[in-house]
């Protein structure tokens, strides 16, 4: 037996519910949602700039700046890898497609130490 407070409660949110979720599923929602994320995005980018000239103005660091410095290092540190394995296969032209160990610079003289 279903509680008389259920029933009223189900008499008022299944027509809501079935109006709510039409007009969610429509094109008029949809394109409200999207013009208000744009509004949003937008209005973040803005206050994004506006902190960053403030911070500027009083000679600190952004995040947008601390992010520009960051990519500028990795981008050194692929360039640098880049040119040590250049520089490793011209060094052992040999090794191309063997494990590259670096060869021991001292020289053995045959003889046992002692």
């Amino acid at each position: 037996m279903t509680p008389l407070w259920r029933k009223a409660y189900d008499a008022i949110e299944q027509p809501l519910a079935a109006g709510s979720e039409a007009w969610v599923q429509s094109e008029t929602f949809m394109d409200l949602a999207t013009v208000g994320f744009r509004v949003q995005r937008r209005m973040l980018r803005e206050l994004q700039q506006n902190t960053e000239r403030w911070l500027h103005l009083w000679g600190w660091v952004s995040r947008g700046d601390v992010v520009r410095l960051s990519n500028q290092v990795a981008s050194l540190e692929r360039q640098v890898r880049e040119l040590r394995r250049e520089g490793d296969h011209r060094e052992h032209p040999l090794l191309n497609g063997r494990s590259r160990t670096r060869p021991n610079s001292r020289q053995t003289s045959g003889r046992s130490a002692g």
